[in-house]
């Protein structure tokens, strides 16, 4: 499954069509016809589901991943936000990014601060960017929670 990548305007994100800007959970760079070095299903992002930390009390986290199995990687970068839900639409509560680095693989994990019992989805919107191959190519996906989940220590 694939998903969009989200603007937000005052802390308040309108979510585009999902074949906009990426897919739900991955989604690959899209390389040239005539590129055969970076095949779409060994290279792009991917967005894991928002979940309870497992080290963090009172924190949701999502685990993003810039990744290239195939061709010569000189630079990736990934950024990610993640929202939750609310009455009004989707609310903005933090991000994470790194690159540019020399890397095949490129990880973060968006944390970000929940209050105790609050019940929320949640959603994580990833980009990457990366130079394969001496070709400047982009990716985005995302993933959210189908069921509200509830913050704990």
């Amino acid at each position: 499954m694939l998903g969009t990548f989200a603007y937000a305007a005052e802390g308040i994100a309108e979510i585009e069509d999902p074949g906009v800007w990426g897919e739900h959970g991955l989604s690959s760079y899209q390389v040239s016809p005539s590129e055969s070095a970076a095949p779409a299903d060994n290279c792009g992002v991917r967005t894991d589901e928002p979940h309870k930390s497992y080290t963090t009390s009172y924190q949701i986290h999502t685990r993003v991943e810039s990744f290239c199995r195939a061709g010569v990687v000189s630079a990736n970068t990934v950024s990610a936000t993640t929202y939750r839900s609310r009455w009004y639409g989707w609310e903005e509560r933090g991000s994470a990014s790194a690159g540019p680095r020399v890397t095949q693989n490129l990880r973060i994990t968006v944390a970000i601060d929940c209050k105790p019992n609050d019940w929320h989805r949640y959603r994580t919107n990833a980009r990457g960017v990366a130079v394969i191959n001496g070709e400047t190519l982009t990716a985005g996906s995302y993933e959210q929670n189908e069921d509200e989940i509830q913050c704990l220590a």
